[in-house]
């Protein structure tokens, strides 16, 4: 049986909604031994649509809070996806 993952889960380590956007956030910890270490999100944020309103709603409904929160790092990049 073949598994369908959902875009805006692939690969991430929280996902979580705003207003206009589901929110992709994949966390790491850049290590350095001159500066400081940091904690950064490579971020991608999907238009909401009906059809990714659907999916995140059935991947998530069983949330307390299900439009989910950010989880704060220290840097972040952001791409954008319609």
């Amino acid at each position: 049986m073949e598994t369908h993952v959902l875009e805006f889960m692939k690969n991430s380590t929280n996902v979580y909604r705003t207003k206009d956007f589901i929110v992709k956030q994949v966390i790491g910890i850049q290590y350095d031994d001159v500066e400081n270490n940091v904690v950064f999100s490579w971020d991608t944020y999907y238009r909401r649509t009906k059809k990714r309103d659907a999916e995140y709603e059935l991947v998530y409904c069983s949330r307390r809070n299900v439009n989910g929160k950010r989880l704060h790092t220290t840097m972040y990049s952001r791409d954008y996806i319609d």
